[in-house]
């Protein structure tokens, strides 16, 4: 007998305000647990999505467990009682074309995750377990604290990481913002072991302490009615225990007091940056959301036009960019930042940058409120709320979920919190008086400062910590009015006509593509009126196609400046065309430079012409050019600072493609260019160009054709020569070529490692072979990351996927690791190897399951009408202008069968495949890896155990390990092992002696470094230059079909 769950759960609102734009339905209700859901049906979704938000952080972490609240939302992906295998929900969401993560903040842990709509009830359920009974099996545990490891020192050297931390722990240290949060080995497992703390047991001591019902939030998009989706919540999460615990509450401490302000602290980065940041506690604006007495001020300190302080800071060279705003702490606590980026200049003469800032400060406290700017601020904020569109269904359950946690707001207000509703002049003069000297502290950035005497402790970050010059104080407090500062002019680009013509369309009568509405001898003009989203915005995508700016690292050097400094011109009415609801891009690509404009439409091509008149007529301003020559010269410094798996991409793309160049190359070119070759380059530039241009969304034929005209008229460019207009290509890698790639990493303290391992397949516009490939690559991804990250505990970046270059296509898997790229490359082999067993086991609805998600993934509708035209604008960019790729693609992947996909398997991607293409980049950390043996050990025992196919979990063996006296002692290791093999998983005695014999040789290859022998594999890259002359460029992108049948013929709008 069925329980009618929709009787169960209370209501609390059915009636939320939403925008205008927006089809689906709203219910909150609360469970009789406590437990409160907001459910969404959406009928249009192509992916359904949960989320559920903890009201318990970093914040409950005992102190002597820090890293404790992450860690336990680690776990809870590893197994529950229902759903015992640790990788069943990733499984699951991965064959249903899914996927799922978690993040731990302060004061909430929130997990999220969407998949095909139809299975949206199988999901839920393996979801709800996790906050009912999870397993915390002692075997995920230990190899768990390896992953959060892993997570914590890919984070060590990174900048944000290190600033975040050391104000952190230089807080008020009776205040849990003092903590470390992210955990690691050394305090999840050294330190508890030498305290006899069992970490699991306090793991199930905090799920059932901090994960009470009362303090959960959760929202649920689907396609089902509100009474279906209301009964499967009911059902599945009744079971979550309520204890009624009180959501946290820090009051009456605060994270800065009087002791942390008024201080100066002296910081030295890994990358070569320059900052002041001041930062000025400030009550929480959660609980004035209504007024929003912080939005006032931190949109004047931010503001980048007439009169700003930005404007003025670039007119002394002080300053390159600035940001401000107010960051939620906990509840009762925020935090204003404002965070200016220092030239040279500046960052000497940082003690007038602070005097400056008070300037504008006294400024904007001392005016009375206005009434004027706060109406802009609540027209902007309406004019986003009343046409916002939809986003990812994770990404909006997710942001709801955390938002649900706001016990202050009406829950009717869930989607309007952002609204500007009260004008309080009370509230802005109560806000002001927090913005004083006496109220704030400074970080001050750089690589050279002196005294650094100081180590933090988490990241070893070098500081100084000292009190504000009084006399610099002083200064502060008397810093008079400075005429070049003032409030903002009103914003010219504010729209007043909201205006959509709106009809009906069913279906499938709307454009599956723009049409050309011009085609000559220069110019390509695509339009399509939006007949699908009836929102009063548009996009304009135009593309200067020229192939001077790529010829050359001189001439990408040059471009890169012309673009940097256009548009630090720009920033003078930028700020206001983005308050009011556009967004611009002037920017290099592959095929020339780039102008995007885009949101709503009444004033969007005011903003273009300002654009393209300053491109046009622009002046190179020799102090500016010095500063952004400078920051330029920095980037280039900083590149093999940044996160090693970010930087290998740039190496593959720089092998693989024509016309792309070395950093070294660029950079030693760089130093050389002055103003005057600036000044003689963008006429040049503009010169000869093709014009192909985009206008979407709502805009008329008439309009787009007014836009293609201003763009010929202004920049009054003659047609490139047909020689010129080839679209750039990519290498083809010999057939059977097997070729790797070693850089070492720059920064000498990074202990990451990270391997690209490329498997190029054949041209991007082979359909068949790339629905092959898509649905290997799909079939793959998650045993992939099973195997590579959660088996072996390679590293915390683990991810597989099809890489698509210019023009051509392949599979790759990237790495990155403590272990070597050697190793690494080892063990991405042995994977590839295990997937043909994977593909011949695998059932056959299984796989048919795997066809489905790639189908429904390749036909899943845009949300919006940004990823609409921007799917439209990359597919004209291409040069193959193939519209219909994804539903050609999708009838191609409906019949494909498995022994298609392990044909392909088998030619193009095993290792014993003499006709595949590999290209291998390793990119190397000059710090060795320190690994102990019981690791080793353990690795190699994985490892072999996968690829004889023997039954035993990286669990079963952690375990096993643990029960070692000497972990030292290589036999007595495998002994046990030998013990297991026998007792547990039924071997024969000389089956498990052979097994373990191999494990002990792999073992000693491991620690005496024979290993590295044999990768990496392959002929060495010794020089680049020789390594692309020896081979055949692709044909350049040519169109999928006739150019002719896209031209307009009659207009349905």
């Amino acid at each position: 007998m069925s329980m009618n769950y929709s009787s169960v759960a209370s209501l609390v609102t059915s009636n939320l305000e939403r925008p205008v734009v927006d089809d689906r339905k709203y219910r909150v209700v609360t469970l009789p647990n406590q437990l409160e859901a907001l459910l969404i049906h959406d009928p249009e979704c192509d992916k359904a999505s949960a989320a559920l938000d903890v009201n318990v952080g970093a914040f409950s972490d005992p102190e002597d467990l820090p890293g404790l609240a992450h860690f336990c939302e680690h776990l809870l992906f590893m197994g529950t009682e229902k759903y015992p295998s640790e990788n069943d929900y990733n499984q699951y969401l991965s064959e249903h074309s899914g996927s799922a993560n978690a993040y731990t903040a302060a004061d909430e842990t929130n997990y999220f995750f969407e998949v095909n709509s139809e299975y949206l009830e199988g999901a839920l359920d393996r979801f709800a377990q996790f906050f009912i009974a999870p397993l915390f099996s002692s075997s995920c545990k230990d190899r768990e604290i390896r992953a959060v490891d892993s997570e914590n020192k890919k984070n060590l050297q990174s900048d944000m990481w290190r600033l975040l931390q050391l104000d952190k722990s230089l807080s008020n240290p009776d205040h849990p913002y003092h903590k470390f949060s992210t955990g690691n080995l050394h305090t999840l497992e050294q330190v508890p072991k030498s305290k006899g703390i069992d970490v699991r047991q306090e793991l199930i001591k905090f799920h059932e302490e901090h994960y009470s019902a009362n303090l959960m939030k959760l929202v649920v998009i689907g396609r089902e009615s509100l009474d279906v989706l209301e009964s499967w919540v009911s059902e599945k999460f009744a079971a979550v225990r309520n204890t009624n615990r009180p959501p946290p509450n820090y009051q009456p401490q605060q994270p800065l007091t009087p002791k942390q302000l008024g201080k100066l602290i002296s910081v030295k980065p890994v990358m070569d940056s320059k900052n002041l940041m001041l930062n000025f506690p400030v009550p929480d604006q959660r609980l004035v959301y209504d007024t929003k007495p912080g939005g006032y001020f931190s949109h004047l300190i931010g503001h980048e036009g007439s009169g700003s302080l930005l404007e003025y800071l670039k007119s002394k060279s002080w300053a390159n960019g600035l940001s401000a705003g107010y960051e939620h702490v906990c509840y009762g606590s925020d935090i204003l930042l404002i965070d200016i980026e220092l030239t040279d200049k500046g960052l000497e003469e940082y003690e007038d940058v602070l005097v400056a800032v008070f300037e504008y400060l006294n400024h904007i406290t001392s005016t009375p409120p206005q009434d004027w700017l706060y109406e802009e601020l609540r027209d902007y904020a309406e004019m986003s709320f009343k046409f916002r569109q939809k986003t990812s269904p994770s990404g909006t359950t997710s942001k709801l979920a955390s938002t649900m946690q706001r016990r202050e707001l009406p829950r009717d207000r869930l989607l309007s919190h952002s609204l500007y509703r009260k004008y309080s002049p009370e509230l802005i003069k109560e806000f002001a008086s927090h913005l004083t000297p006496e109220n704030f502290r400074a970080f001050l950035i750089g690589q050279n400062l002196s005294g650094l005497d100081q180590s933090e402790k988490w990241y070893g970050t070098e500081y100084n910590v000292k009190d504000l010059d009084p006399k610099i104080i002083e200064k502060l407090k008397n810093a008079g009015n400075n005429p070049k500062l003032h409030l903002p002019p009103r914003n010219e680009f504010i729209p007043t006509n909201f205006d959509v013509a709106k009809k009906d369309i069913p279906v499938q009568d709307r454009l599956k593509h723009p049409h050309l509405i011009r085609w000559n001898d220069q110019m390509m003009v695509w339009h399509k009126k939006d007949d699908t989203f009836w929102i009063p915005k548009a996009e304009v995508h135009i593309n200067l196609k020229t192939p001077i700016t790529h010829s050359s690292p001189a001439n990408i050097d040059k471009t890169t400046l012309l673009i940097a400094l256009i548009n630090d011109a720009l920033i003078e009415f930028a700020y206001d065309a983005e308050m009011a609801g556009l967004k611009y891009d002037v920017s290099t690509i592959k095929t020339g430079l780039g102008i995007s404009v885009g949101g709503f439409n009444h004033k969007l091509i005011v903003l273009l012409e300002r654009i393209l008149e300053k491109l046009k007529n622009y002046q190179v301003d020799t102090d500016r050019f010095k500063i952004i020559k400078e920051k330029h010269q920095r980037f280039y410094r900083n590149f093999g600072y940044s996160l090693p798996y970010s930087q290998v991409g740039t190496y593959s793309h720089y092998l693989l493609n024509e016309n792309t160049w070395h950093l070294n190359e660029k950079s030693k070119e760089l130093d050389r260019i002055q103003p005057e070759d600036l000044t003689a380059f963008l006429p040049q530039i503009l010169g000869q160009l093709q014009f192909e241009i985009l206008a979407f969304g709502n805009i008329t034929k008439e309009e787009a054709l007014k836009v293609a005209d201003l763009t010929h008229d202004m920049l009054k460019s003659e047609p490139l020569c047909p020689d010129l207009r080839t679209d750039p290509r990519s290498y083809q890698l010999p057939a059977k070529s097997n070729n790797y790639y070693v850089v070492t990493l720059p920064d000498e303290k990074n202990v990451n490692s990270v391997i690209e391992y490329f498997l190029q397949v054949g041209r991007i516009t082979d359909s068949l072979l790339k629905a092959k490939l898509e649905v290997f690559a799909h079939i793959a991804s998650e045993p992939c990351f099973n195997q590579l990250r959660t088996q072996e505990q390679l590293g915390y970046v683990v991810f597989s996927s099809v890489k698509l270059t210019r023009t051509t296509m392949g599979y790759r898997i990237l790495v990155q690791s403590e272990r070597s790229t050697e190793y690494l490359e080892g063990r991405i082999e042995s994977f590839l190897r295990l997937m043909g067993s994977l593909l011949d086991e695998m059932p056959d609805s299984e796989f048919q399951s795997h066809i489905e998600a790639v189908v429904t993934k390749k036909l899943e509708k845009r949300k919006n009408l940004r990823e609409e035209g921007d799917r439209y604008w990359n597919h004209i960019l291409s040069g193959y202008y193939n519209f219909l790729q994804h539903e050609k693609g999708a009838e191609i992947i409906k019949t494909l069968t498995k022994d298609d996909i392990i044909g392909f398997y088998k030619e193009y991607l095993v290792p014993a495949s003499p006709q595949r293409t590999k290209l291998v980049v390793h990119l190397q950390s000059q710090a060795p890896p320190s690994l102990s043996l019981k690791s080793i050990a353990s690795a190699s025992i994985i490892n072999m155990a996968s690829e004889k196919r023997i039954d035993i979990e990286a669990g079963d063996v952690e375990a096993v390990l643990e029960r070692v006296t000497d972990a030292n002692n290589v036999d007595e290791i495998l002994k046990e092992i030998k013990k297991e093999l026998v007792t547990r998983n039924k071997l024969s005695e000389a089956s498990a002696g052979e097994f373990v014999n191999e494990c002990k040789i792999e073992v000693n290859s491991q620690i005496s470094g024979d290993s590295k022998k044999k990768y990496p594999e392959g002929d060495k890259i010794e020089s680049v230059a020789r390594f692309k002359s020896g081979m055949m460029l692709t044909e350049a992108p040519i169109p999928v079909e006739d150019l002719s049948s896209f031209v307009e013929k009659e207009s349905k709008l």
